[in-house]
């Protein structure tokens, strides 16, 4: 399974909480530029960009029997790999599922591309996940505020294009989960995501806030656990 962490995240803190779990040898998390290990290179702000490097990863590793996840802002540049992936006609991937993020066709709640870093901090601080008090405050904002605020705004971009040209469905059956005290994502929202996909669909609720998928193994196994539901 290839994961595509939320805004301004890296692959080690969605990594962490599966340290000691199974599923561990199951994932591979992508590591965009400016963050973690790659903190000196400049951040894209570009979800087509970030879709091209992923999907060329996963061509080149040739993988034929893989899933997609993306949580929050990572669905739609898992969304996006998918399209990818389908364009260039390599192997699609078994399942598309998507976490804490509403289907793209819907109107923004926030915009992102006229504010500055610290104002997109706060715009998402209800989602929780996001501290910058305390003695290493200063320094931990230096660090995410850069990737923040670029995957933030590549978000509304993509959006904007995503809407302007009637993206059309991908091939892949597409899983979309939300959290049940999620107060940016309704179940309405989420549900959405059946219009994206010319495959089979289905919807999943868990407990918890916008940050979910990190708070147990459930929604990751289930899509591990995922299969095709049988033909007529």
């Amino acid at each position: 399974m290839y994961c595509v962490p939320a805004a301004g995240t890296g692959a080690r803190s969605f990594l962490m909480p599966f340290a000691r779990s199974p599923l561990r040898g199951s994932l591979r998390v992508a590591q965009l530029p400016g963050r973690e290990d790659r903190l000196d290179e400049p951040c894209l702000d570009d979800i087509v960009e970030m879709a091209a490097l992923l999907a060329d990863a996963i061509a080149e590793e040739g993988a034929d029997d893989y899933a997609l996840y993306g949580h929050s802002f990572g669905a739609l540049v898992a969304l996006e790999t998918a399209r990818r992936l389908d364009r260039g006609h390599a192997p699609a991937p078994a399942l598309l599922a998507v976490a804490a993020c509403a289907a793209p066709h819907l109107p923004q709640a926030v915009r992102f591309d006229e504010m500055e870093p610290m104002e997109i901090a706060e715009a998402l601080r209800n989602l929780g996940g996001l501290n910058f008090s305390g003695p290493l405050g200063e320094k931990v904002a230096a660090v995410v505020l850069p990737s923040l605020s670029a995957d933030c705004r590549a978000s509304t971009r993509y959006l904007d294009a995503f809407g302007a040209c009637g993206a059309g469905r991908i091939a892949s059956p597409i899983l979309a989960q939300g959290g049940t005290l999620d107060p940016a994502v309704t179940r309405e929202k989420v549900a959405a995501w059946r219009d994206h996909t010319d495959s089979g669909f289905a919807a999943q609720e868990y407990a918890g806030g916008h940050f979910f998928p990190l708070e147990s193994e459930l929604p990751l196994r289930a899509v591990v656990d995922w299969r095709p539901a049988p033909g007529p």
